[in-house]
């Protein structure tokens, strides 16, 4: 019977550090979806963020940390941030003088101090600002000044240097928002931490997509790398933690791979038996 594997893409496909995907990734996937099962990203990106992985040979997405969810190229699952709630919110975090994505379906929009944090995400660190704007373009990562009035938006990205004023905005949100850490980077001073809907995550996505296909959780493998993939990792009946991943991600998972630029993705395929040993 044919596994359903859910894939982060920060830290689990994508490199900063190569600015891609490592090709064994990629030919881990066309091989496990050639032996007859189902491959998802699982990602907390939004939709326009995701533009480079629509080509990708997989099955469907949940995106937004599982607010929009596609299964058979059709939109399954869709719950943006209610327009009150965003302006509150957007509120607050000016407020605070902090940087912020809002991440819709047709870009990804930074306040002034969240795009500045955007462009060096997407950038080597003596990249040109030009080259640095190039690439967060290709990501389609813009100033919020460009937004589109009506894109719904869907998550948000909170960025600081040093996480310190994180314990304050949580305090904020009340109980219809969550706040996860993602990112804590102190050597490059890049902290980041995600404003969701506290009922929605990526364990309620992969949950509509296995209703969509009727199968079950036992048949569900996860992988990731940060906290907020520790939904996901609890909801599947096998989880994999990479071996570049947080300390809390692996203290919950079943089995730790390698590095995502050691071949994280197909040395754990081939464990499970998701391919064969001759990739």
């Amino acid at each position: 019977m044919g596994k359903y594997i859910f894939l982060d893409i920060d830290g689990t496909l994508y490199s900063p550090v190569i600015n891609a995907t490592p090709d064994s990734a990629l030919q881990a996937i066309h091989q496990a979806r050639a032996n007859g099962h189902k491959v998802f990203l699982c990602t907390g990106r939004s939709l326009a963020e995701i533009v480079t992985y629509l080509d990708y040979d997989i099955d469907g997405y949940i995106l937004a940390a599982g607010a929009k969810v596609y299964a058979d190229k059709k939109c399954i699952y869709d719950e943006p941030i209610s327009k009150p709630a965003l302006a509150s919110l957007k509120d607050m975090l000016n407020g605070m003088n902090l940087g912020y994505t809002l991440e819709g379906n047709a870009g990804a929009y930074g306040n002034p101090i969240g795009y500045e944090f955007q462009l060096n995400y997407f950038s080597h660190m003596h990249a040109g600002r030009d080259e640095k704007i190039e690439n967060a373009m290709l990501n389609c990562s813009y100033p919020e000044s460009e937004a589109h009035e009506d894109d719904a938006i869907y998550k948000i990205c909170v960025y600081s240097h040093d996480g310190s004023e994180y314990p304050l905005v949580e305090e904020k949100l009340g109980k219809e928002y969550l706040m996860t850490y993602v990112v804590s980077d102190p050597e490059a001073h890049f902290y980041v931490a995600e404003i969701t809907n506290v009922a929605i995550n990526k364990a309620t996505g992969i949950q509509k997509v296995l209703e969509h296909y009727h199968a079950c959780k036992d048949d569900a493998i996860g992988i990731g790398d940060s906290d907020n993939d520790i939904p996901m990792l609890k909801y599947c009946g096998t989880s994999i933690a990479m071996g570049n991943g947080s300390q809390s991600v692996k203290d919950i998972a079943d089995d730790i791979t390698t590095d995502i630029l050691d071949d994280g993705i197909m040395n754990a395929f081939k464990k499970y038996q998701l391919i064969g040993d001759e990739l």
